[in-house]
């Protein structure tokens, strides 16, 4: 059973989500939740003991809340999107869930909402719903309540993510002060209580995160997805034997991975498919298992260690495609752990957090691509945790190694009659999860009737 975690605020009451209330130290403004952590002790009053409330939102974004003032700051990484919308008839609503922020906005204005025809990832302050808002990374937000009118201020920070540097210029070195924040973050992760868990291909990326795992948490669970199509398992078994763990091998069936995309697609806000093809496989994984597992990933290496480059053709210089590459992942969510957290765990990208990022980002261009490799640093220091073999493996993009590249549209195409059907069935469920939200909003929608209805109005739209 999933139940889907968000978090609401709005300006005005709002009668439809009144079971979902949660309450907000002396303010003007309204608060709603589900399966969301309520705030600590600490961050219920402010330094002169006024009170006053701040909600952590993925990690690093944040929402202060005191008095009629409600202010927002996002984070250079972004990764939980927080969307909104506001008018000059006092009105306004901030969630962390599109689809709550645009039943919320419908109760508040009647206005009629509805997905975007080209809904896929914006490089803007668009989302997916036309008149639903996605506030941007390093950006500040600033409302007021004052009387029946908001006032909405809006700042541009200092975007840290755009800043690289060649401060580390040797390529061992470079490598071995990456895997020095991969441990501290993996400890950091590890103060959760519950069993862990790490993901893994049995590439570099995931390897050298199981390997540091390994010397922090020895009992932790090994795994590997599979599908019909395609798996890595052998290659994930070596793995997990030079660390002498067991690995469990895991096979989505087709039914579960399509009943796994309503699921992402919420999550991530969009329907953009090659997004959806990487996402849909770890959300039908998080679906099928035992409940309070921390799941450690090694996604995101690609991303900051060489811009999804491969060992072919490799560009002398791959600062531009590491920035266009960390700057894309900030708007599609891909990163974001609600879709693991909606199944009782809590999905782990150490790459993605920021002190390793930071040391992948001061990395001279020239060590990430040593010995003609990609990731070519990170591979020669992994030598000193993983076998050579392990550490040079060829990549293989995470959608390709387990068949869904390709084999998920063509399962699409078979299950709706139509060629090419992929994009717009994704779209189709964002709309009938749209519709859903807002005739109920906090009535469960399970992912067979979302699916359902959504190839239902794809076969009546053809």
């Amino acid at each position: 059973m999933t139940v889907q975690p968000w978090l609401l605020l709005s300006s005005r009451p709002l009668d439809r989500f009144e079971s979902a209330h949660v309450p907000l130290a002396a303010s003007a403004f309204h608060g709603y939740a589900s399966a969301w952590p309520v705030p600590a002790p600490d961050d219920r009053h402010d330094a002169s003991g006024r009170p006053r409330t701040r909600l952590h939102v993925g990690g690093d974004n944040l929402i202060e809340v005191q008095g009629d003032q409600l202010t927002v700051t996002t984070s250079s990484r972004n990764t939980c999107a927080l969307y909104w919308s506001a008018d000059h008839q006092g009105n306004f609503v901030l969630s962390t869930d599109l689809l709550i922020a645009a039943s919320a906005w419908m109760s508040l204005t009647d206005c009629q909402l509805g997905v975007r025809e080209q809904a896929g990832v914006h490089l803007d302050d668009r989302s997916s719903i036309h008149g639903i808002g996605r506030l941007l990374h390093s950006s500040r937000l600033e409302v007021v309540l004052q009387g029946n009118q908001v006032r909405v201020g809006r700042d541009a920070m200092q975007d840290t993510l755009a800043l690289q540097s060649d401060r580390y210029g040797d390529a061992l070195f470079a490598g071995q002060t990456q895997i020095r924040a991969l441990q501290e973050s993996i400890a950091g992760h590890l103060q959760r209580p519950g069993k862990v868990a790490a993901l893994v291909s049995g590439g570099v990326d995931s390897g050298l995160v199981a390997a540091l795992l390994a010397a922090q948490c020895p009992d932790f669970e090994a795994f590997s997805i599979g599908t019909p199509w395609g798996n890595e398992f052998d290659d994930a078994q070596q793995l997990a034997d030079a660390l002498g763990r067991p690995l469990n091998r895991v096979e989505l069936d087709p039914q579960s991975i399509l009943l796994a995309l309503p699921q992402t697609i919420r999550a991530f806000g969009h329907p953009q498919p090659q997004a959806v093809e990487i996402g849909v496989a770890i959300t039908a994984f998080c679906r099928q298992l035992e409940e309070g597992r921390t799941i450690f990933t090694g996604y995101g290496s690609d991303l900051i260690n060489s811009g999804m480059a491969t060992g072919d053709g490799l560009a002398e210089d791959i600062r531009s495609s590491i920035a266009v590459e960390v700057d894309k992942t900030r708007y599609s969510s891909e990163l974001t752990g609600i879709a693991a957290q909606a199944c009782g765990s809590e999905l782990v990208h150490p790459y993605w957090d920021l002190p390793v990022l930071r040391s992948a980002l001061d990395t001279c261009p020239s060590v990430k691509t040593t010995r003609g490799r990609e990731k070519g640093h990170l591979r020669l220091a992994a030598e000193q945790w993983l076998p050579a073999e392990v550490a040079w493996r060829k990549k293989t993009a995470i959608h390709h190694g387990n068949g869904l590249g390709t084999a998920l549209s063509q399962l699409i195409d078979v299950t709706t009659h139509q060629s090419a059907s992929a994009p717009a069935l994704y779209r189709q469920i964002l709309a009938t999860q749209l519709d859903q939200a807002v005739r109920a909003p906090l009535a469960p929608l399970c992912a067979e009737e979302v699916l359902d209805r959504a190839l239902h109005s794809l076969a009546h739209c053809r």
